[in-house]
């Protein structure tokens, strides 16, 4: 069963569902043109929802299909933005450098708290991508980061507020060496201040077209994947649903207006 929320301003263009992706087949009519963008952020979710066009004998080139780092870079290559970012390998390598505190090594040294083993560039990373996909990195979200910390038991307040140090530090280690994204999300978040700083003008420029975008298959929601949503919805006339999958979704709808409660959607506190 489907349940849908349309959020009042100053998102009055979003629309929250639970379900009701297959919603995309009452709308699948021939056109001359695709008016909506149907963004899923795993493949495989993109194309269960073409298998079912397909079945259901509805064209499916009524609608374009991206990821949201696709989108993203359509709109940075609109802006004439690199869209260029440091792959999974690469990043381990450059973290592997900044743990290096030999004293041949000629990058900044990342200090790491106790339980932390330096040796180990995946699991450091798997701390900064966390970190980033709670955060996004926004000065807002790391100032909460930090007052939460605060309130909690030692050692857990200090294990926290390490951890947070950690991320935030090789996350800048890893901006000095490459005018690369440090990583795709990073692409969202130029995409993102790309929308706030053009008042809508990134979109317009690349998707005039498009009339409507729809975001299927979120079992979650990063803070970069909101900051994107609430970048389109705050400069855009577009139509945007999110449709969550039914496990997450109640709770999901409920974090939403927490996620978006955060001033320039896109910021980040290196810059």
């Amino acid at each position: 069963m489907q349940h849908e929320h349309s959020l009042f301003d100053p998102l009055s263009g979003l629309t929250l569902h639970v379900g009701g992706e297959m919603q995309l087949l009452e709308r699948a009519r021939q056109s001359p043109e695709p008016k909506e963008l149907v963004v899923a952020p795993v493949e495989l979710h993109q194309r269960n929802v073409q298998r079912r066009l397909r079945e259901a004998n509805r064209p499916k080139d009524v609608f374009e299909f991206d990821d949201p780092v696709g989108v993203c870079r359509t709109i940075l290559r609109g802006e004439s933005e690199s869209t260029e970012a440091i792959d999974r390998i690469d990043r381990l390598a450059l973290v592997r450098d900044l743990l290096d505190n030999s004293p041949e090594s000629v990058t900044p040294t990342v200090s790491l708290p106790a339980g932390i083993d330096s040796r180990g560039p995946q699991h450091v990373e798997q701390v900064r991508a966390e970190v980033e996909a709670v955060t996004n990195f926004h000065p807002e979200r790391i100032a909460a980061w930090e007052d939460a910390s605060t309130e909690l038991y030692d050692p857990i307040d200090l294990d926290t507020a390490e951890l947070l140090e950690v991320a935030l530090d090789v996350e800048h280690g890893l901006r000095e060496p490459t005018p690369k994204a440090t990583s795709e999300t990073e692409l969202v978040r130029r995409a993102t201040r790309a929308l706030t700083a053009t008042d809508g003008g990134a979109w317009t420029n690349v998707f005039a077209h498009i009339d409507r975008l729809s975001l299927v298959g979120l079992s979650s929601i990063s803070a970069d994947l909101a900051d994107f949503v609430h970048g389109l919805v705050a400069t855009t006339t577009l139509d945007v649903h999110v449709h969550f999958r039914a496990a997450t979704g109640e709770y999901l709808k409920s974090r939403v207006p927490a996620l978006f409660d955060v001033s320039e959607p896109g910021q980040v506190m290196f810059e």
